[in-house]
């Protein structure tokens, strides 16, 4: 049983609380104690508790908590901390137990069955064709990259599934422009891409400028849609080159995907499904047909225009469709920037008045606007930075410092990786590429590096393997040591704190703070030139927190090198 099971079983038999219901978090602080719960506090807001001291509820606690005999097993120490709280400490035993699981589990530490069976869609990427892909895409496809990683550890069965825009209004201004301009076709597909990317700006700044271009892009539209003869064949061209382009680059970064759904093929059946509920879910105004969201507290949307052009709303009424017929789920999860967030409200509002999510549980996570500290960039202007060009630069500047190129490459990517993971996802962010190749401080390639300096340390004991037994000999353990140890204990519930909360930054501070400890120890302790038992029980360590930097590592979709 896990120390974390036990101490909530315990809780329980001494509170009658169910030990769903009780809260048990690790305190920030070390002082105090290794894991804390408020459950006195709960047990006061009962009824027939209320006139009760919480000081007196938690001693009361604690007395019985001291007589269970499979918990002394574990605890060294209970102590009351403030009105209402309960502080716990492990006991050296545990703390030993846990050094020989994660050598016993190796890979598989960390590893939960807490969403077994559960069935989950994640959709993110979703780079639009006929323009560049920025590095709001580059977040998408890092954060949809480790989160889905991140979910089938504990136990999820998940479906990585990409929704591409290729085609719409952003798609006719490039092809308005491409006509017009009628360029040289260039030979590479890279060339092909930045092509398109000029050829779309054109037409957006003509659109925005110019009612008569307007209205010529607007055709170009419809006879896209259409299916014109000519326009038909250059979009599917055209098409061709993204969507090869995206593919080598998703393959770059470690992403796959089991399906990609385009606009293209759900266009047709969504204008069809806002048109068979006219007067039921949707209405007419204007001569286009609209969700009134205002009922539900929500924004008006159009789902088929004037033009009888359907919106992306309209699309996304049979995306959702297909995804659930083809593969039924239990959740259903739509990343994208926060300034869809109102768009998502009203698209699964409409949704569920169609009735086609029943059963599934819808879930958007708008993250921040992620922009170089230089400036915010739009692909409409042409201030923007491309995915691609973005990783290609950070490469390079890491392959000053490091003349593999196989190695640069790990690290470059980990470096950018990471310094999109570690900020909380729902909040805009600035990208520093000096500070995200920094080898000192909280970056990906200082803690590459220390997974680097732990595989050195076992090399040059030359150690094979550690046998998966407890130490018999009592080892007087220092601070540093003891830091560490308490640290392993916490790993498996951050995973399954940031699987729940679809937040990978807490790993990162768990991660970041690991390393920091290990570093800590290293610089201050011998390791290798030490006698028996405390050699083994050093390397056991190091192993320990090499183990769980590259189970972590692995989770956030980050490659961790054995030699820098």
């Amino acid at each position: 049983m896990k120390v974390r099971d036990q101490i909530l079983m315990s809780l329980s038999v001494a509170t009658g609380v169910p030990k769903e219901e009780i809260k048990l978090d690790f305190p920030e602080r070390e002082e105090f104690g290794d894991f804390s719960t408020n459950v006195a506090l709960q047990i006061k807001n009962k009824k027939n508790e209320k006139k009760k001291n919480p000081s007196v509820l938690s001693e009361n606690i604690i007395k019985k908590l001291k007589e269970d005999k499979d918990l002394s097993k574990i605890i060294s120490k209970i102590e009351a901390a403030g009105p209402g709280f309960i502080n716990f400490f492990l006991s050296e035993e545990a703390l030993f137990d846990t050094l020989v699981n994660i050598n016993r589990q190796k890979d598989a530490f960390g590893r939960s069955d807490i969403l077994k069976g559960k069935k989950i869609m994640f959709e993110f990427g979703q780079p639009n064709t006929h323009k560049l892909p920025h590095i709001g895409h580059l977040f998408s496809y890092i954060y949809g990259g480790s989160m889905t990683n991140i979910l089938e550890s504990v136990g999820a069965k998940l479906r990585r599934v990409n929704y591409q825009g290729d085609i719409g209004p952003h798609v006719a201004k490039c092809l308005w422009a491409y006509e017009k301009e009628r360029p040289v076709v260039p030979k590479t597909l890279e060339e092909k891409v930045k092509l398109l990317q000029k050829m779309y700006q054109i037409g957006s700044e003509s659109y925005d400028d110019k009612e008569d271009v307007k209205k010529e892009i607007l055709e170009v539209n419809k006879k896209i849609y259409g299916k014109d003869k000519v326009l038909f064949r250059l979009w599917r061209e055209t098409r061709e080159w993204n969507i090869k382009y995206y593919k080598e680059f998703e393959k770059r970064l470690g992403i796959y995907y089991d399906r990609y759904y385009f606009e293209s093929e759900v266009e047709t059946e969504g204008k069809r499904i806002v048109e068979e509920n006219e007067g039921k879910v949707f209405e007419r105004s204007e001569g286009a047909l609209i969700f009134k969201g205002s009922k539900y507290g929500l924004h008006d949307r159009v789902f088929v225009t004037k033009y009888g052009t359907p919106t992306y709303e309209a699309k996304d009424m049979y995306l959702q469709t297909l995804k659930i017929e083809e593969w039924p789920m239990d959740v259903l999860v739509i990343t994208t920037a926060h300034e869809q967030n109102e768009y998502f409200r009203v698209v699964f509002a409409a949704l569920e008045k169609l009735g086609i999510t029943r059963g599934v549980k819808l879930k958007h996570i708008g993250f921040g606007m992620v922009n170089l500290k230089s400036g915010k960039m739009s692909s409409r202007t042409g201030r923007i930075i491309s995915a691609i060009d973005l990783v290609n630069m950070v490469n390079k500047k890491v392959s000053h410092l490091n003349k593999d190129k196989n190695v640069a490459e790990l690290v470059g990517m980990g470096a950018i990786k990471y310094s999109f993971l570690k900020n909380n996802h729902l909040q805009d962010t600035k990208f520093d590429v000096d500070e995200s190749i920094a080898s000192e401080g909280n970056s990906g390639p200082y803690l590459q590096y220390t997974y680097a300096r732990t595989q050195s340390v076992l090399r040059k004991a030359k150690l094979k393997n550690l046998k998966t037994k407890k130490l018999k000999n009592k080892l007087k353990i220092n601070n540093e040591e003891e830091k560490l140890l308490r640290s392993f204990v916490h790993f498996p519930e951050v995973i399954e704190t940031v699987a729940l909360t679809y937040s990978p930054n807490l790993l990162c501070n768990y991660l970041y703070n690991l390393a920091q400890k290990f570093n800590l120890f290293y610089n201050m302790h011998r390791i290798l030139n030490v006698s028996e038992p405390k050699l083994e029980f050093r390397l056991r360590l190091t192993t320990a927190t090499g183990q769980i930097i590259k189970n972590s590592l692995f989770l956030l979709g980050i490659a961790a090198p054995e030699k820098m």
